[in-house]
């Protein structure tokens, strides 16, 4: 214990009680503080504005994704109809590849088939040469045929060098 309680312990009873009473103290009273109206109503406005602000935030992210989703309804759409597209696509070249259409196509420029080949060894010619057979079509009714259809390829006509160039007459075309 500190020092000053234990000298108020040791002083009597009495002499505690009869301490004359200074006259510079003032009265104590109580204080009532001064009326402060204070409104209660911000704050539930501003949780109703913040409720009504979420609310608003929410149905337009609600708009957005159902947006979103007629869009990717749309898009695979479109997506299954380029996959069609691209399937009959590969089949029309699938087609167009096989063997009996290549031949088709071929004999109508007028190419016939390679006759047997002939090998030389070493002890000689193996096989028998013959000349190729000659065209059933005609070569000009194959061109025909593919200037009517707009592929004719006039570059395939021309030497490589000299693709749409115009070269004097007597001079021999640059390699």
């Amino acid at each position: 214990m500190s020092q000053p309680l234990i000298a108020a312990r040791k002083v009597p009873a009495r002499a505690r009680e009869a301490r004359p009473d200074t006259g510079n103290r003032p009265e104590l009273r109580v204080v009532v503080p001064p009326a402060v109206r204070r409104l209660r109503l911000p704050l539930p406005v501003a949780c109703v504005l913040l409720l009504s602000l979420g609310l608003f935030g929410l149905l337009m992210t609600n708009i957005a994704i159902a947006g979103d989703a007629y869009r990717i309804t749309d898009l695979r759409v479109t997506s299954e109809r380029l996959a069609d597209q691209q399937q009959a696509a590969d089949e029309s070249l699938a087609a167009q590849a096989a063997p009996q259409a290549l031949a088709e196509r071929a004999a109508g420029l007028g190419m016939v088939p390679a006759p047997p080949p002939v090998h030389l060894t070493e002890e000689g010619v193996v096989g028998t040469p013959t000349a190729a057979p000659s065209p059933t079509a005609a070569p000009s009714a194959g061109v025909a045929e593919r200037e009517e259809r707009g592929t004719g390829q006039e570059a395939e006509q021309e030497p490589a060098g000299t693709a749409g160039a115009e070269q004097p007459a007597g001079e021999p075309a640059a390699r």
